[in-house]
């Protein structure tokens, strides 16, 4: 008999405890990604991750931010074109294997990781990683039974 998943909620009534990325699209040229980060200088909005894909004549930087719908107002403000999805973020345990943790309970799953990288955090969040999956919910829903502790956007607020 398969076994069923009880799904998680969010205190905003998402189905999954997840984080959203934005990925901004910006010429690959000298000072834009200054530019780019400069948006957000004088805003509440504060970068949290940040990886850059370099292309021949054009970059997608992706973000995650403390305020995703903020950040997206302001780059809306400042012609930027982007697109959002939603990562799996996840708190890294206590040990020198975690990230290997990690990764073998969505390799048991059959669950994609497609990229993966760093979160800044600070105060009650201990270090913390975003990862693209092809199914996100159930990568939150694994890691969580498995012992992990997805992150959700509330535990990113300033």
């Amino acid at each position: 008999m398969p076994m069923t998943r009880e799904k998680t909620r969010t205190d905003r009534g998402r189905d999954l405890p997840s984080v959203r990325q934005v990925s901004v699209f910006t010429e690959n040229r000298i000072g834009a990604l200054a530019a780019l980060v400069g948006v957000f200088d004088t805003k509440k909005v504060r970068i949290l991750a940040l990886a850059v894909i370099q292309g021949f004549d054009c970059a997608i930087v992706r973000f995650v931010f403390n305020d995703t719908d903020q950040a997206a107002r302001e780059l809306v403000d400042s012609n930027y074109r982007f697109t959002i999805c939603d990562l799996v973020a996840v708190e890294m345990p206590d040990t020198p294997d975690g990230f290997v943790l990690i990764t073998k309970a969505l390799l048991a799953a059959e669950i994609d990781i497609h990229y993966c990288y760093a979160l800044i955090t600070h105060g009650r969040i201990r270090p913390a990683i975003v990862i693209h999956v092809d199914n996100p919910s159930l990568a939150a829903t694994v890691l969580h039974e498995k012992g992990f502790t997805p992150l959700d956007e509330n535990d990113l607020r300033d």
